[in-house]
């Protein structure tokens, strides 16, 4: 690892300011366990996450659902609606084909005198007893205005909620990419939480990871050495990052990328890649 001269005093890393004067910085030490480092934590927010995930789906396929039978049954209302029309019309001729038979002028006018669409359909049947269809249109034509209308609106309303549930499921997608993240480097904590148990080495807290950082990096997770063989908060050397794990360019991994890899190291070497005589000297004395 890369060396920066430096000292501390108590909870505060103390370094050398462009002028030459001490400058001092303030150790910020985390409270609370974050989520990539607790692995049951983050596996359950992942269960809850894809749970979320899968009911904003279902709601979507439900919805869908209801709408494809709303437009199928105002097809079906179309229909009987232009059926009604054309029987109408049928009926028409055949009442006038009736009273050339064996009606009446009286019959007749009474008749062609409707503008009733289901009377019209009823004395279709008087005359014709032409078929069932009929029968089923008279109870169909009863209810079309009204159940189209109710139909419209569910169609409108069920519309209306398909934006807002893709933006759920959407929102759910993004929450469990995260989570599934979050998972990952809880696993390579875990990891170094087991190694470094079994090699008995000291945990180090975040006051002396901070300070660790600073000195190697003045704590920029970005930082690439001048000379172009260290990387990131931690200046990893590119071999030994790829043995914990890490592929590509340190000071491009996210930061809790890089501190779960940077323990992962610790755990398996201890403060050896990081000298004692440097930086290394932040690090619990094993």
């Amino acid at each position: 690892m890369a060396a920066i001269a430096v000292a501390a005093a108590g909870g505060v890393a103390v370094g050398q300011s462009g002028s030459g004067e001490t400058a001092a910085r303030p150790v910020a030490v985390e409270a609370a366990i974050p989520a990539w480092r607790d692995l049951d934590r983050a596996q359950k927010d992942l269960e809850l996450a894809r749970g979320l995930r899968d009911s904003a789906q279902a709601a979507i396929n439900l919805t869908m659902g209801e709408l494809r039978g709303e437009l199928a049954r105002m097809d079906r209302l179309r229909t009987v609606d232009t059926g009604q029309q054309l029987l109408t019309g049928e009926a028409e001729k055949l009442v006038v084909q009736e009273y050339m038979s064996r009606g009446d002028i009286e019959d007749l006018t009474f008749v062609l005198g409707q503008s009733d669409a289901t009377d019209a359909l009823w004395r279709l049947t008087l005359l014709s007893e032409i078929s069932e269809l009929v029968d089923q249109a008279l109870d169909a034509v009863q209810n079309v205005p009204g159940e189209r209308e109710r139909t419209v609106a569910r169609i409108g309303r069920l519309n209306d909620a398909i934006p807002y549930l893709n933006s759920r499921l959407n929102d759910a997608n993004q929450l469990v990419e995260a989570s599934e993240w979050v998972v990952y480097i809880a696993q390579i904590n875990d990891m170094a939480d087991r190694e470094r148990a079994e090699n008995g080495f000291i945990e180090p807290t975040e006051q002396h990871w901070y300070n660790l950082r600073f000195c190697e990096s003045t704590n920029n997770y970005t930082a690439e050495s001048a000379n172009g063989l260290f990387y990131g908060a931690y200046q990893f050397e590119p071999r030994t990052w790829r043995t914990v794990g890490g592929t590509g360019n340190p000071a491009q991994a996210p930061p809790e990328e890089q501190d779960a890899r940077a323990r992962l190291l610790y755990a398996r070497r201890g403060d050896q890649p990081w000298p004692r005589d440097y930086c290394g000297r932040w690090l619990p004395q094993n």
